[in-house]
């Protein structure tokens, strides 16, 4: 079966991945990402992944996570020879290896250069976090409007269905709710720590405990480095992840805007560049499907106004504007 990574062409030139940061995701990974970039480095991370890579790379994650997860996929295991290729823009790579399984980390364990940085949390809170949040992610892309959307853009879709396959990865495929699905999670975390810890060689690991802090201090003199004058970014809250995920997502739902006003335009008669039209209606559009990502439970009323829109477009203009 070729694969996604079989499809990549050979980088001219490669980084060396330095700094490997282990530690799985909602353990201050956000924070870890932006420090790495303040001391300089080229971290990889999930938001590197989906924002800045873009669909080819949320395909490889993807598949990596799936060739590890799922063994009736049919899928080859990721080597470190696929890695290479993937990473080769890259010096340092964050929470992404807590995905895609041991062989990552076991691959580069073997040089003596690289360096592994590890976050540790009670498992239980660990679990509460990731429900928090990447469930709310997966849960989203199953509910209107993206559950609709997404199959209109290529970016949602891969997005929505590689947080859907990463969350399954760690619940056994259950979703919050479901009577083994905080017990699953919190059995994965355990192992996982247990893995990372019997992999990397102790004089070449970071260790630490989230819950005494996560500053320069703790990671500076590890790398050999110098601490920055700038203060350590900040933890990642729930409420962070969720803004950025909304933040990321909220340019497609324009764009999206846009090319529904324009259908409508051109189902309509009128042209999409009139300014008492064009734009209007894609504000409005805009605004309605904003409104229904944040207020799910308002979607009835929403309905009813864009309703009411297209009654009174047809009276204007004599001709209807339909769904």
């Amino acid at each position: 079966m070729s694969r996604n990574i079989d499809q990549w062409p050979a980088p001219r030139e490669s980084k060396k991945l330095k700094v490997i940061i282990a530690s799985a995701s909602r353990s201050g990974t956000l924070g870890l990402y932006k420090a790495m970039k303040i001391l300089g480095y080229k971290p990889y991370h999930m938001y590197e992944c989906c924002a800045i890579g873009g669909v080819p790379h949320m395909k490889v994650l993807k598949e990596a996570v799936t060739s590890e997860h799922n063994r009736l996929s049919g899928i080859k295991k990721y080597t470190k020879a696929d890695y290479d290729k993937w990473l080769a823009d890259y010096d340092c790579v964050v929470e992404i290896p807590s995905y895609v399984g041991p062989d990552l980390i076991q691959a580069y364990a073997q040089d003596p250069d690289v360096k592994f940085i590890f976050t540790e949390r009670p498992p239980e809170k660990w679990a509460v976090s990731v429900n928090n949040t990447v469930a709310g992610v997966v849960a989203a892309g199953d509910r209107f409007p993206f559950s609709i959307l997404k199959y209109f853009d290529t970016t949602l879709y891969e997005f929505f269905t590689l947080n859907k396959v990463m969350y399954g990865a760690l619940t056994g495929c259950t979703m919050p709710g479901h009577p083994d699905n905080e017990r699953l999670l919190q059995k994965w975390y355990t192992d996982y720590v247990k893995t990372v810890k019997a992999i990397v060689p102790a004089d070449r690991l970071c260790h630490i405990q989230l819950s005494d802090g996560l500053n320069w201090e703790k990671i500076c003199p590890f790398l050999d480095l110098p601490i920055p004058t700038e203060e350590y970014p900040d933890r990642n809250e729930p409420e962070k992840f969720k803004a950025r995920v909304e933040g990321f997502l909220k340019s497609k739902v324009i764009s999206l805007a846009f090319v529904l006003a324009l259908q409508v335009h051109c189902h309509d008669g009128n042209n999409i560049l009139d300014p008492d039209r064009g734009i209007n209606v894609l504000i409005f559009l805009a605004q309605m499907i904003h409104r229904a990502i944040l207020h799910p439970q308002a979607l009835p009323g929403i309905l009813r106004v864009v309703n009411g829109r297209h009654g009174s477009t047809q009276t204007r203009s004599g001709s209807g504007i339909h769904a």
